[in-house]
C-alpha cells in the first residue's frame, strides 16, 4: 500500500473517512421526495465499503471501523424512513442495517454502546466523536418514542460534548518556545464547524419548525373532523314502504377461516357486508404498510367483492392517543394512510378498481371505550364495507366463492 493511498490520519481520520456518509444523513433527511430509493440504497451500500477501505487504509482497528459502521448504517435507516418516501420503499425492509449486521433496528444498541463507550473516553475518542456527528445531524433512535425523550437526549448531548473536550482539551503547546517570538503569518479564516455541519443545524431547525407548524394544525383541524364525523343527520320520513331487502351476502361463510384465527371479524347485512381488520396485527405501530400474513386476507375479501356489484368503503380508525411523528400531524392522517394502503392492495384484484373508497376517521366510532389497552386495541382497525347495488340479483349473491376453509 502506498502512501498517497493513506489517509493522513490528523484530526480524526475514522470523521474524515465518514464524511460522505454523514452528508447524506443532511441530505436524505431534507429530501421530501425520491426518484429511486433503490438506487440511492444502492449507492450508500457502495459508500459504506468504501469508508471500510479508508479505515483500513488509516490502519484503524477493526472493531472501531465496525462500530463506526453500525452507527452510521442506523442513522442513515432513521433518516430514510422519518422521509415521506422511505417507509413505502425498499428501506422499509431492507435497510443498510439489516445488509450490513442483520438487525432491522439500532436506536437501542447505538445508546448502548454510546455508554460502554464513554467509560474509557481517551480509548475510544475518535468513535465517540463520530456518534456526536450523528447525534448532530439528528439521530433520535430510542429517545424518538420516549416520552420526554429529546429532553433526555439533548442531557446526553451536553454530557457527550463534556467528554470530548475533557480528552482533547486546549490546543496543543508549540514544539518550541522561540517560535513564540517569531511573526504570525496570516491565514486564511476556516470556520470552526464545517459547512455540511451547518446545513444540517439549518435543515434540522427548519424540519422542527415545520413539525411543529404540522402539529398545531392537526391538533386545530382533529377536533372539527370529529365535530363531523358525530353529528347526527336528521331522520327523514318515508311515507312509502321499503322495498323488500336484498339477500344477504355470506363473507362470513367464506372466511370462517380467517375469523377463527382471529384476524378479522365480519358482519353479514341485508345491504351490506362489513369485514372488520384488526389494526394491531395489520400494521406495526405508527405504520402504513400492510403485514405480509395479511396480504392473502385482504386478496380473499377482493375476490368476494368482485363477484358482486357495489361500492367498496374503506374506512380507518385508531384509538385516542394523540401521534407525534414527522410523518403524521394527527390521528386522522394516519388512520386515512393506513385505509389507502388496504385500498391499494384490494384494488389489485378488481375488475374496477374505481369502486373502491378510502377514508379516516381517527378516533371517532370507537367499538369500546378508550380506557385500556384492550379497548384502545379494538378501536385501531380498518373497516372494509362492501355497499349492495339495489340492482343486485340472487345470481350474484349466489355467485360469491364459498369457502374452503384452506
Amino acid at each position: 500500500m502506498t502512501q498517497e493511498n493513506n489517509i493522513t490520519p490528523a484530526g480524526n481520520p475514522l470523521v474524515e473517512a465518514a464524511n460522505p456518509l454523514l452528508n447524506a444523513i443532511s441530505q436524505i433527511r431534507q429530501s421530501a421526495t425520491h426518484a429511486n430509493p433503490a438506487q440511492l440504497r444502492q449507492q450508500l451500500i457502495d459508500k459504506v465499503r468504501h469508508f471500510e477501505l479508508q479505515g483500513q487504509r488509516a490502519n484503524l482497528p477493526y472493531e472501531v471501523i465496525i462500530g463506526a459502521r453500525y452507527c452510521l448504517c442506523t442513522a442513515l435507516d432513521e433518516a430514510a424512513a422519518l422521509t415521506p418516501w422511505g417507509s413505502s420503499s425498499v428501506w422499509s425492509g431492507s435497510g443498510l442495517l439489516v445488509t450490513f449486521h442483520n438487525e432491522t433496528w439500532g436506536g437501542e444498541k447505538f445508546f448502548q454502546l454510546l455508554a460502554k463507550l464513554s467509560q474509557s473516553p481517551r480509548e475510544h475518542i475518535q468513535l465517540l466523536e463520530l456518534i456526536n456527528f450523528c447525534l448532530l445531524l439528528g439521530f433520535e433512535g430510542r429517545y424518538r418514542v420516549m416520552e420526554n425523550g429529546r429532553s433526555q437526549l439533548e442531557t446526553m448531548k451536553q454530557r457527550l460534548l463534556q467528554l470530548i473536550r475533557s480528552v482533547r482539551g486546549g490546543y496543543a503547546p508549540p514544539l518550541s518556545p522561540n517560535a513564540l517570538d517569531l511573526p504570525v503569518q496570516q491565514k486564511l479564516w476556516r470556520p470552526l464547524v464545517p459547512l455540511w455541519a451547518c446545513v444540517a443545524l439549518t435543515g434540522f431547525l427548519a424540519s422542527l419548525l415545520f413539525i411543529g407548524l404540522n402539529w398545531r394544525l392537526g391538533d386545530s383541524t382533529s377536533p372539527v373532523l370529529a365535530a363531523i364525523y358525530q353529528t347526527n343527520l336528521p331522520q327523514v320520513a318515508i311515507s312509502n314502504p321499503a322495498p323488500a331487502a336484498p339477500p344477504t351476502l355470506s363473507l362470513k361463510s367464506f372466511l370462517r377461516k380467517e375469523i377463527a384465527e382471529g384476524l378479522v371479524v365480519v358482519r353479514d347485512e341485508a345491504q351490506q357486508s362489513v369485514v372488520i381488520l384488526k389494526g394491531d396485527g395489520l400494521f406495526d405501530s405508527a405504520a402504513t404498510t400492510v403485514r405480509g400474513n395479511y396480504i392473502p386476507v385482504i386478496d380473499r375479501i377482493a375476490a368476494a367483492m368482485n363477484g358482486v356489484s357495489g361500492k367498496i368503503l374503506v374506512t380507518g380508525y385508531s384509538d385516542n392517543l394523540p401521534i407525534r411523528s414527522a410523518r403524521f400531524a394527527s390521528n386522522w392522517e394516519l388512520s386515512l394512510a393506513r385505509a389507502d394502503a388496504v385500498s391499494a392492495q384490494l384494488q389489485k384484484h378488481l375488475d374496477n378498481p374505481q369502486r373502491v373508497k378510502a377514508e379516516g376517521r381517527g378516533e371517532s366510532n370507537p367499538v369500546a371505550p378508550n380506557n385500556s389497552k384492550v379497548n384502545r386495541a379494538l378501536n385501531r382497525r380498518v373497516e372494509i364495507t362492501l355497499l349492495v347495488a339495489p340492482e343486485n340479483t340472487q345470481a350474484e349473491i349466489n355467485g360469491l366463492p364459498q369457502g374452503n376453509g384452506k
